[in-house]
């Protein structure tokens, strides 16, 4: 886990409308902010970050990971973090990171 001055939390509200505190860090390989979403149950080693991918028609923005210790065969579906940030779908990927942030 990265130190303190690395990583900040956030309040969000999850798909059961309650509200949950995020860890967010700086990605190591693209130097996004990304939220942490925690390990992999089989090896115990922390889901990286793959890529961030928007999606016009809906105004999402999916933060993909994947299990960073499994071998490649045998990895588990990736984790994938949806954030909208509610207005319409018109929205550009900088404008919806910065109302996330």
């Amino acid at each position: 886990m990265p130190s303190e001055s690395d990583s900040y939390t956030i309040s969000a509200i999850n798909t059961k409308n309650e509200v949950i505190d995020v860890v967010v860090v700086m990605c190591h390989h693209c130097n996004e902010n990304v939220p942490v979403v925690g390990t992999c149950s089989d090896c115990h080693t922390s889901y990286d970050h793959v890529k961030t991918v928007e999606n016009p028609e809906t105004g999402f923005i999916h933060f993909v990971y994947e299990c960073s210790g499994c071998p490649p065969g045998k990895r588990k579906a990736q984790k994938i973090i949806k954030v909208n940030d509610g207005n319409s779908n018109s929205n550009t990927r900088d404008d919806l990171i910065k109302n996330f942030l």
